[in-house]
């Protein structure tokens, strides 16, 4: 067993292989939770845009948010750089988990955006990249993983 298999035991003892799908099941109720709850307050509450110069604000976190989401996404499932193998060292969780926690994250701004402006594009392009997280990011034993 090498070294990182034995922190990542240490570290996070209830986190086995055997109960990420049902941390992957948590993600995803809460981003369609929060997301419905977002379509019905807009639905009951009159509408009320937010001002232009906050929705461009929000497009450019939005884009800076993406592009970082998916640099960490490729870094971590195929270049494992240096600052990957640090940061799964420093954490003890999964790859996996730390893949679909960067979907999730998009997801999360898809909400935010969609709460202020109405705009649905974006939550549904986080939900998309969330789906695709977890196939980028199979469930490993803890054998499996480097």
């Amino acid at each position: 067993m090498a070294g990182y298999e034995r922190a990542l035991i240490a570290s996070t003892p209830w986190l086995t292989p055997e109960r990420l799908p049902r941390v992957r099941a948590i993600l995803v109720g809460i981003a369609l939770f929060v997301g419905l709850a977002v379509w019905v307050f807009h639905s009951v509450v009159p509408p009320r845009m937010a001002g232009p110069t906050l929705v461009n604000k929000l497009r450019g976190v939005g884009v800076l948010t993406w592009l970082y989401a998916l640099v960490q996404m490729v870094d971590m499932r195929f270049y494992n750089s240096r600052f990957a193998r640090r940061r799964r060292a420093a954490s003890g969780i999964p790859d996996s988990l730390h893949g679909w926690l960067s979907g999730q994250m998009l997801a999360w701004f898809g909400i935010i955006y969609y709460g202020f402006t109405e705009d649905l594009r974006w939550y549904v392009a986080g939900l998309i990249l969330l789906a695709v997280s977890f196939l980028a990011f199979p469930i490993r034993s803890t054998a499996e993983n480097p």
